[in-house]
């Protein structure tokens, strides 16, 4: 509904992994001859391995082509790679919230971020995205508590709808990365 009319180029591909692989699409195959410096270049890479989660999911041919260009551009994959560490508070208090873990539904798990700290949606975000790394998770929910209201972050492998179950919460997103907001009631409440 907001598209921009009369625009010189539109280019939508449902199965892009993301903004970065058609930014690095348009740049491949442009007729300008255009030099990327390594900074943007490892920024655009950085961008199609968070949305494919190092290249896991919605991965596709063209997904390896972009890499492959971006490589050529000049980015460095163990640069980018250094973008991604975890320092060792951090991975453990992921850890806690995974430790967390139970079943709801045969392949559906939900856990709870009990760390109060502003840090704790991104790491609600990033241990609900290593919760499907695990033997029969399909689905999983990571719920934290920040200024009083819960956080849900939901991630899916696709099979099941994480946008549909957390738009029936006030949420939304897509179906494998959705998530919502809830107030007035505790953290268990809300699980």
């Amino acid at each position: 509904t907001d598209m921009i009319e009369n625009s010189i180029l539109t280019f939508q591909e449902v199965y892009a992994s993301s903004t970065c692989e058609l930014v690095a699409e348009i740049l491949q195959y442009s007729d300008l001859d255009i030099q990327l410096e390594q900074i943007e270049a490892e920024s655009i890479y950085a961008g199609i391995m968070v949305d494919t989660k190092n290249f896991t999911l919605k991965s596709g041919v063209r997904t390896f082509e972009a890499a492959a260009y971006l490589r050529k551009q000049g980015a460095d994959v163990s640069n980018v790679n250094q973008l991604f560490r975890k320092d060792i508070k951090t991975y453990i208090l992921i850890a806690e919230i995974i430790k967390s873990m139970e079943f709801v539904k045969d392949n559906i798990a939900i856990a709870l971020c009990e760390y109060q700290d502003n840090f704790n949606m991104i790491m609600a975000a990033q241990a609900a995205d290593e919760m499907l790394f695990l033997d029969n998770v399909q689905a999983s929910f990571v719920l934290c508590l920040n200024d009083g209201k819960i956080y849900i972050s939901g991630r899916s492998l696709g099979n099941v709808n994480v946008q549909v179950i957390l738009e029936k919460l006030g949420g939304g997103g897509h179906i494998t990365l959705a998530g919502a907001q809830l107030e007035n009631m505790t953290i268990e409440e809300a699980k």
